[in-house]
């Protein structure tokens, strides 16, 4: 297996700077994680979303590709999921990342 240098490194981050940059998009989106918009703890929207992991009232867990996305709470659901993106309602208490 082929190590990623210093330089190769650097080069590819350049890369991911620039493209963002001339989309204007975050770097991250570019770079493949996913975009999440909080409205309040009522409603979050998780762009991004290949599937769920788990799903129950009180907790809601997301696939994004490189991260886990967990939402925890009461009375949560899927309001939509289409598109690679999910809006999950209910009652917001946490959100945390798992690799």
């Amino acid at each position: 297996m082929r190590k990623k240098n210093c330089r190769t490194q650097g080069r590819g981050e350049r890369i991911i700077e620039a493209v963002s940059r001339n989309l204007d998009l975050p770097p991250d989106a570019v770079a493949g994680y996913a975009h999440i918009e909080l409205c309040g703890n009522r409603e979050a929207i998780i762009e991004g979303c290949q599937g769920v992991l788990e799903y129950g009232d009180s907790v809601i867990a997301l696939n994004t590709g490189k991260l886990t996305v967990r939402i925890c709470g009461c009375e949560l659901t899927i309001a939509s999921m289409q598109n690679g993106q999910a809006i999950i309602k209910g009652i917001i208490t946490s959100l945390d990342y798992r690799n």
